[in-house]
């Protein structure tokens, strides 16, 4: 069974649980967390993904971290739950699947915004007002900084690119010549 489905069964899991507990937003907040550092810390990450290490070993060092980063107590059941079957790898695709699953739930659309220079928050306000009104749903936006893009924007819902930048214009116009 590849990873993403495996992280797919256990994102529904762990969603169906926090949608019960109502408690969406901390489910994903606590995972991320977690995939951090379980990312960033080689150490932790040997540890908890070693034949060597019992699975009371590895339950106190879930149990200790939970405490520390205040995760909830059915995120931490989850964590020993992976741990002990040595599937915490599958993390970054549950979060990320998780994360989506909670979007869908609460009608949140999640958009990317690169420019070659900074954007002014009030520029960032009045376009993610213009999408919420084009698409009727709750926006969340990412800034992206590219300096390879000129000037202008590109703006990216999902699967969706709205380019409006120099770049984009002039790899059109590279395009259009080449055809003529």
């Amino acid at each position: 069974m590849s990873t993403e489905s495996v992280a797919r069964r256990y994102a529904r899991a762990i969603f169906e649980l926090a949608k019960e507990q109502s408690e969406l937003d901390r489910a994903r907040r606590d995972l991320a967390a977690f995939a951090e550092l379980y990312a960033h810390s080689a150490e932790l990450e040997q540890a908890l993904s070693s034949p060597h290490t019992s699975d009371d070993a590895r339950d106190k060092i879930i149990e200790e971290l939970s405490g520390k980063l205040g995760t909830s107590k059915s995120c931490a059941n989850l964590l020993r739950l992976l741990a002990r079957r040595r599937r915490l790898a599958v993390l970054p695709d549950l979060v990320r699947q998780l994360g989506e699953l909670v979007d869908e739930e609460q009608g949140t659309l999640r958009a990317t915004v690169r420019s070659a220079s900074p954007l002014a928050a009030s520029y960032l306000e009045r376009l993610k007002g213009q999408i919420e009104q084009a698409l009727g749903k709750k926006v969340v936006i990412a800034f992206e900084q590219d300096p390879a893009l000129i000037a202008g924007v590109v703006t990216q819902i999902g699967d969706r690119v709205v380019d409006g930048s120099i770049r984009g214009k002039l790899d059109q116009l590279r395009e259009s010549l080449r055809q003529t």
